[in-house]
């Protein structure tokens, strides 16, 4: 948590606070030690600091950063609204994904400061409200979502396709979604596409009983609607867990649980879901702003609409047909 104060705040008035989450041209995330006699001293943290009373978030960080590490925030996106309660405090922290910054960094207030590869990063060195801000700086920025088979008979030809645009893709993420096939067929489904994410390094998530894939080791779980109301905690697996979600209180529930990302939809209407229409891009990025976990939009989306939804706070986009070429 950046540079804020122990003193007492009213818990329905949290601390506002900007975070910065910033990049070298070689991917590297900026981070900097608390300094000795101040409010969770000695753990690292991703930059930033008090917002002033009638300053926008963003004016906010931008002076926080120049005052601290003096270096100049030309621009960035808000993508997440992390909310925390420590014993001294509550806080808002408004996490941005700085795009544009220019300077040299040197602690201008004499604390550490380094440069570090956000998947070395360890959790235990940061304060616990920034688990969010690790999933927004790891996760990929395309979903891959199978089609699903019309029959048995049909499956390795969607196991050829989906294999085919992991290869093609990016840095991709894979969630392997079939709910009209019985267990024998989804194993036969999901088993092929396993082995190939799992050589390449490429997160899969099942959407799927827990019990057709616990001896999966590091399979994430994704789950629909029906299935997270079920939960009272962050099911216990060895990979992500996800949530679909179609409005702020998925999100907020999703959060609470503890999940490490949302799929929030559908962004526009579909031929899929016929009747239903799509919030726009501008209830879309409400939402985003103030979501405590990474969000991926999904709903008519294609290749060409990720840099918009970057642009808006999402994480990326998940589809099937938009991503599968």
């Amino acid at each position: 948590m950046p540079n804020t104060g122990p003193e007492p705040v009213d818990p329905d008035s949290p601390l506002e606070v900007a975070v910065g989450l910033v990049l070298d041209a070689t991917g590297r995330v900026l981070v900097s030690r608390r300094l000795a006699g101040r409010h969770l001293a000695g753990f690292w943290e991703f930059p930033g600091g008090k917002i002033d009373s009638g300053e926008s978030a963003f004016a906010g960080l931008a002076r926080e950063l120049h005052e601290e590490l003096g270096i100049l925030v030309h621009a960035g996106v808000q993508c997440l609204t992390v909310r925390h309660d420590f014993s001294e405090c509550s806080v808002a922290l408004r996490v941005f994904r700085v795009t544009d910054w220019s300077g040299e960094v040197h602690g201008r207030e004499g604390q550490e400061w380094a440069w570090r590869d956000p998947g070395t990063l360890d959790p235990t060195d940061f304060p616990a409200a920034n688990h969010p801000m690790f999933q927004a700086l790891v996760l990929p920025h395309r979903y891959l979502i199978t089609p699903e088979p019309t029959s048995a008979a049909e499956i390795p030809t969607v196991v050829e396709q989906v294999q085919t645009a992991l290869a093609r893709l990016t840095s991709p993420m894979l969630q392997v979604r079939a709910p009209s096939l019985g267990r024998a067929d989804y194993r036969a489904l999901i088993e092929p596409l396993y082995g190939f994410a799992h050589a390449r390094g490429i997160p899969l998530l099942a959407n799927a009983p827990w019990a057709w894939v616990d001896d999966l080791p590091g399979v994430g779980w994704h789950l629909p609607e029906r299935r997270w109301r079920e939960c009272s905690a962050r099911p216990v697996v060895s990979g992500p867990v996800a949530a679909s979600v179609h409005d702020a209180e998925g999100l907020s529930m999703a959060t609470r649980l503890g999940l490490d990302f949302a799929v929030l939809s559908p962004v526009r209407a579909t031929a899929s879901h016929r009747g239903v229409p799509g919030m726009g891009w501008e209830a879309f990025a409400e939402q985003v702003r103030e979501a405590g976990i990474p969000v991926y939009a999904l709903g008519g989306m294609q290749e060409g609409d990720l840099e918009r939804a970057r642009a808006l706070g999402a994480q990326g986009i998940a589809a099937i047909r938009g991503l599968l070429g």
